[in-house]
């Protein structure tokens, strides 16, 4: 990354000072040009007076003074042409020999046009004509002043030569100052790279510190809390794997013992149903645990789905303590139903709700010591027990999916298979322990549902 950056940097510097150097040499040589055009203007005019006062003292004088003006004010040289093409003077004797006829057809045409002043600027020459009036006699003429640019390319090429050294240090200072920039740039960048293919080897430990002020330091923050949580999640997993192994084993080797104590027979007969009952009951605990898991991950994958139509709640609440009577009967404890507001109707999947219900009221039975109460007010179901309560390290993470609790042989995935119903309908459920006496309080609110599936 540091050399595409680079790449791009160096090229937009190098694309910026090519354009600005050829816009410079094209503004200084127009520059040059137009200052010349004018300066010849300025002179041709000067000498034009001049020529009426100087033409008596022969044309000797006469040369000589129109080169000394012309060269000493604008560097030029001159011919002074009849209106027929005739040479009267000039500067240049061999190229320009007077009396002769002018053959140079650019300045022909530049001196007989009508117009009172002219110019002509070609590749490597600038010339101008002015009308001027000789003698006495008042005969008419044109004056053309012409200077080569050779001199204007030589100092053009001086400044380039100029701009050249001061972009070449340009360039260097700019080069140093975008490795530097671009290093400072990308430095972060290089880091995040690196801290993502650690957490990607499940190398968790470890924080970014990148103090930029910017989003690069948000980003590194972000990365932060992503590292941690995953390593919470790494470690809640593994624990959760641990002990959901124990968790199996213990039916597991309990229906291993008496499956292999019946087929050695050393288990009398009057005791075999007994033993075959534990070995059904273990095995059901086994396939409810199992089944517990499959509905987990289905649901943690998303391919569980929903049918939603109209439930009435005390319906549903009537229905779900009915069926846990039983364990509330075994446990001697007494179950209060409360319905303040009769004939509530929500939207919701009849089945995901009775398994939402039936979790909550197990959970319940499993930690109450003699009462479990159910209240039903608007959308709002609320359950309580008088059991000792989420103890306070628990409490934030009792809807963890891989948190694991074994207290009263509970499988503790009720909760997070709870929560993850309640969020299809798009409601909420809390948890939290009762402030004036012991016991855990679940409050389960239904708003408008978001049918999904």
């Amino acid at each position: 990354m540091f050399k595409r950056i680079f790449t791009g940097y160096l090229l937009v510097l190098l694309i910026s000072f090519a354009v600005l150097a050829l816009a410079f040499s094209f503004t200084v040589r127009q520059y040059l040009i137009n200052d010349t055009v004018n300066s010849l203007y300025r002179v041709a005019e000067t000498l034009s007076a001049s020529a009426i006062q100087e033409e008596s003292q022969g044309p000797g004088r006469m040369r000589g003074t129109f080169f000394n003006l012309a060269n000493r004010i604008a560097y030029a040289e001159y011919i002074l042409l009849e209106a027929d093409g005739t040479i009267i003077e000039s500067s240049d004797l061999s190229s320009y020999p007077p009396g002769a006829e002018m053959l140079n057809e650019k300045f022909r045409e530049l001196a007989l046009k009508d117009q009172s002043s002219e110019s002509l600027v070609e590749r490597n020459r600038v010339a101008v004509a002015f009308p001027v009036i000789l003698g006495e006699g008042r005969r008419e003429a044109s004056l053309i002043l012409y200077s080569e640019l050779d001199m204007l390319t030589q100092l053009n090429r001086s400044l380039l030569a100029i701009l050249g050294f001061a972009g070449g240090v340009g360039i260097i200072t700019s080069l140093l100052a975008g490795i530097f920039a671009t290093r400072y740039a990308v430095g972060p960048l290089q880091q995040l790279k690196e801290r993502a293919s650690e957490l990607a080897n499940r190398k968790f430990e470890g924080k970014l510190d990148i103090n930029t002020g910017d989003e690069l330091e948000e980003l590194a923050d972000t990365f932060n809390d992503m590292a941690g949580q995953l390593a919470e999640y790494d470690h809640t997993q593994k624990d959760f794997f641990q002990k959901t192994s124990h968790e199996l084993k213990t039916p597991l080797m309990s229906i291993q013992g008496y499956a292999e104590a019946l087929k050695d027979g050393v288990i009398p007969e009057e005791e075999r149903g007994d033993s075959l009952e534990i070995i059904i009951k273990q095995s059901r605990r086994m396939k409810a645990l199992v089944d517990e898991f499959i509905y987990l991950s289905k649901m943690e994958s998303l391919k569980e789905s929903y049918s939603f139509e109209t439930i009435i709640l005390d319906d549903a609440i009537n229905e779900a303590v009915h069926a846990v009577k039983s364990m509330a009967l075994e446990k001697e404890i007494n179950i209060v139903t409360t319905i303040e507001a009769t004939d509530l109707k929500i939207e919701g999947d009849p089945e995901k709700i009775h398994r939402l219900l039936l979790n909550i009221l197990s959970n319940a039975l499993h930690h109450a010591r003699k009462k479990v109460a159910v209240t039903v007010k608007e959308e709002t179901i609320q359950i309580e027990d008088d059991g000792p309560g989420f103890d306070p390290d628990q409490l934030e993470k009792a809807f963890n999916p891989f948190f694991y609790r074994t207290k009263n042989g509970g499988s503790g995935l009720g909760l997070a298979i709870s929560r993850a119903i309640m969020e299809k309908h798009g409601g909420t459920i809390t948890v939290k322990n009762k402030p004036s006496e012991s016991g855990a309080q679940v409050t389960i609110k239904f708003t408008e549902p978001k049918p999904q599936g």
